[in-house]
């Protein structure tokens, strides 16, 4: 096991990337969300995900959004930022980036637009483990990229250098495919993309969960894994349990997930409002109501927010 794995394990947040009203990188923001995520005892975080909605995200933003991450997390926990573009050049050049600004790890999504063969895939990351600084994490979301990971093909990725893989296909039964077919050999951390099954997913042998949940409410991921590491499996799924009934009621509010997380945060005084165009940020009257509905999940509840 690298040093690298031995820190992937827990409740690993993909952040959002807090924005002003005119679109930039809210620096501000993104440390006290940094913070709340980590003082609440979350183990490392993701930055520039699809969370983080990085492909709205300016190249200039990338820079700030990494360089506060690092700092806020002093090392204390592990910071993993997200890369990868259609262009294989762009996601070596966001690679280096986040290496050179002091990054642990990189989470990278495969080319997305043209479809891409298993062979291709594992030339692919043959080519990212080489270039990249850091150490290298699968990005599995098919359907947004259009290029699926087979569990097949995780042992050839191990092989070429990859450490892991955050599966965010939606399926139960292929982060239970990933597992088997990862297991018995050198060591290849599975991490699920969300957290609706993440006690299912440890009891199988899933290192961690990465997902929206913990930005807002980070004690309910966390409540399932200290419950499970310590064995109490009633008091874990319980806190599923818990876990999911929030997931029912934020999932079920209309609009953009983004754009309902980043204002129930707004009112806890952690960021603005405001996502990245194409998509549409909420107003007051959905805000309002949102906040009503969810906010005994949220922790350290303030009336005063920032600005919107």
């Amino acid at each position: 096991m690298t040093t690298f794995q031995s820190r992937i394990h827990g409740v690993i947040p993909a952040l959002l990337t807090p924005l002003h009203a005119d679109f930039s990188a809210d620096e501000s923001g993104l440390r006290r969300l940094t913070r709340r995520v980590v003082d609440a005892g979350c183990h490392g975080f993701v930055v520039l995900g699809t969370t983080g909605e990085f492909a709205s995200i300016d190249d200039a933003d990338r820079e700030v959004v990494i360089r506060a991450a690092v700092d806020e997390a002093d090392g204390a926990v592990p910071v993993i930022v997200a890369c990868g573009q259609p262009n294989v050049r762009r996601t070596h050049e966001q690679l280096r980036e986040a290496g050179d600004l002091g990054a642990d790890g990189v989470l990278v999504n495969p080319p997305f637009y043209f479809e891409m063969t298993q062979d291709e895939l594992v030339g692919h990351f043959e080519g990212v483990v080489r270039e990249s600084p850091v150490p290298v994490l699968l990005y599995n979301i098919p359907r947004l990229t259009g290029v699926p990971a087979e569990p097949a093909t995780l042992p050839r990725l191990r092989d070429v250098g990859v450490q892991g893989t955050k599966d965010s296909s939606g399926s139960v039964s292929n982060v239970m495919s990933y597992l088997a077919a990862t297991r018995g050999g050198p060591e290849f951390r599975v991490i699920v993309g969300g957290d609706v099954t993440f006690l299912h997913a440890l009891i199988s042998g899933a290192a961690a969960t990465t997902g929206m949940t913990p930005n807002l409410a980070p004690q309910l991921n966390l409540d399932i894994y200290e419950a499970w590491r310590v064995g109490d499996l009633e008091a874990a799924a319980a806190a599923q349990n818990r876990t999911n009934e929030f997931l029912e009621l934020f999932q079920a509010l209309p609009g953009f997930p983004h754009a309902n997380a980043k204002g129930l945060l707004s009112r806890v005084g952690v960021m603005e409002r405001w996502v990245a165009p194409p998509k549409t940020s909420q107003d007051d009257a959905q805000l309002d109501a949102a906040f009503e509905l969810l906010k005994s999940y949220l922790p350290e509840f303030a009336p005063t927010a920032v600005p919107a």
